[in-house]
């Protein structure tokens, strides 16, 4: 009997990048393309200034000028300012001169592009607000929520993993030092859910009795243009869940919000 070889999620994942990332190098400036994608399907980009002592690892401007492009102004409302303050608190992210930025060394230059394409994925997801109030970013959706339920929980923590530190949405604590880490998924796609459990892999190393859980969001934003607006369903590919759940406790869909197990995000597991 063959077995079937047990998944080396770290290296296949790291094979995976190396595949799909390439960088095109112009004397101190030099521009790197990943797999993972904008709310135009387009591979974002990283750009990196070398001329200081300091690299500047920086999006272009390219994050702001597609919500623009959506009919997100984000210098024009205090709100969506607020929410990329709060998307990139406690991150070496920082937004500048209308682009996202932060500054690295030789020695943590993997780290620091790690965080801005976890930025540069939160902030893609704020085209969601540019319809009705109602319906702002994932993130305040859940936040929202939770404070709705009375959930105790500390947001937009950094966690130190096996190789690098990991942005983390929600940790919430319950009795006898048990802890449960969220990660939201706004756009569910397979690129995104390896980027998850590439952190929580990282994770189990440095925090194994931590719990891991993702919360994904499947329901299509309402049309402001009709009458008629119930949320609506979105698929999410069978190979996004599988990525999802390879090292995931659970996950939950937005969707199933109002069901009653949806409760287990913030329940004590009973074991």
């Amino acid at each position: 009997m063959v077995s079937a070889r047990t998944p080396d999620f770290a290296s296949d994942y790291v094979a995976w990048l190396k595949d799909r990332v390439t960088q095109r190098v112009r004397g101190d400036e030099w521009a790197i393309s990943t797999p993972f994608l904008d709310p135009f399907n387009d591979g974002v980009q990283l750009f990196v200034d070398a001329r200081a002592p300091e690299m500047v690892l920086h999006d272009g401007g390219h994050t702001i000028d597609n919500l623009l492009t959506l009919g997100v102004a984000i210098e024009d409302s205090e709100r969506r300012l607020a929410l990329i303050k709060r998307a990139l608190s406690g991150s070496p992210v920082e937004f500048a001169a209308g682009r996202l930025q932060t500054r690295a060394t030789a020695g943590n230059f993997a780290q620091r592009a790690h965080f801005l394409l976890t930025a540069i994925t939160r902030l893609n997801d704020l085209w969601m607000s540019a319809v009705p109030h109602s319906w702002t970013d994932f993130f305040e959706m859940v936040s929202e929520f939770l404070d709705a339920q009375g959930v105790l929980y500390t947001a937009n923590a950094i966690l130190p993993g096996r190789t690098v530190e990991h942005p983390i949405d929600f940790i919430l604590q319950f009795p006898k030092k048990q802890e449960r880490l969220v990660k939201l998924v706004a756009a569910p796609r397979p690129a995104t859910a390896k980027l998850v459990s590439f952190t929580w892999l990282e994770l189990m190393a440095t925090r194994p009795q931590s719990e891991r859980v993702v919360v994904i969001n499947d329901v299509r934003r309402p049309d402001p243009f009709e009458t008629e607006t119930d949320e609506q369903f979105r698929a999410v590919s069978d190979q996004t869940i599988a990525i999802l759940q390879g090292y995931s406790t659970k996950v939950f869909r937005w969707s199933e919000r109002a069901a009653a197990p949806f409760a287990d995000l913030w329940h004590p597991s009973r074991n």
